[in-house]
């Protein structure tokens, strides 16, 4: 089984999966409130942190 492919979406089937996605990230956040309120500013830069690679690849210059 292959697990990494190139495969093209339907736009219905992606936008089903960022609905479960977020239904589910709700649900988790719902029982673990007081952990994240407890935990906001580490959560915070550990997210933006994750974010400075996708963000230079973002806007590196294609050349």
């Amino acid at each position: 089984m292959k697990w990494i492919r190139t495969r093209l979406w339907k736009w219905t089937d992606i936008a089903l999966v960022k609905w479960s996605a977020v239904l589910f990230g709700m649900i988790v956040g719902a029982y673990l409130s007081d952990i994240v309120k407890q935990y906001a500013i580490v959560l915070i830069l550990v997210a933006c942190l994750l974010a400075i690679k996708p963000l230079i690849y973002f806007f590196k210059d294609s050349e």
